[in-house]
């Protein structure tokens, strides 16, 4: 085999630069956004206080100001590219069917709360076809999480 000669480095230089760049910034697509926090809605009165656990994030119940059970687990969607998107389960009340829920977290603009779009139905899997959804929330981030899904042993 013979060698090629590169007859412009620079150019070689910058073109392996924009493949680096662009796998760099696919790497940071992935990355799932930071939901830690304290979440509230007006329109059905639930606070979830969001934490890391296992692969994804899980939401615990805040009532009363003390700290419920978990609640919502969410997880990457399967759209590696919208890192905004996750996926999960959501079982508010004891004994009935938890929905299959898709999270997406929106920054604010005007200098309001980042806000947390919830949307699920009954079932094993997010439909988003629908028009309609019977569990459809927005959530504001309203500061530091208190609970986390970790129990206390003291």
């Amino acid at each position: 085999m013979r060698a090629v000669a590169v007859k412009h480095p620079i150019a070689a230089t910058m073109v392996a630069a924009f493949c680096v760049a662009g796998v760099a910034a696919s790497v940071r697509a992935a990355e799932p956004p930071d939901l830690a926090g304290r979440w509230v809605t007006e329109k059905k009165d639930l606070t979830l206080d969001l934490s890391r656990c296992a692969t994804g994030w899980c939401g615990v119940e805040v009532t009363d100001k003390s700290c419920g059970k978990i609640v919502l687990r969410l997880e990457a969607g399967p759209q590696p590219n919208n890192r905004d998107r996750l996926r999960g389960r959501l079982a508010l009340a004891a004994g009935t069917r938890p929905y299959a829920v898709e999270a997406n977290l929106v920054a604010s603009t005007d200098g309001g709360p980042t806000l947390l779009f919830i949307a699920g139905s009954s079932g094993d899997k997010f439909e988003a076809w629908r028009r309609t959804f019977p569990f459809d929330e927005v959530f504001a981030h309203s500061g530091d999480a208190v609970c986390t899904d970790v129990p206390k042993v003291s």
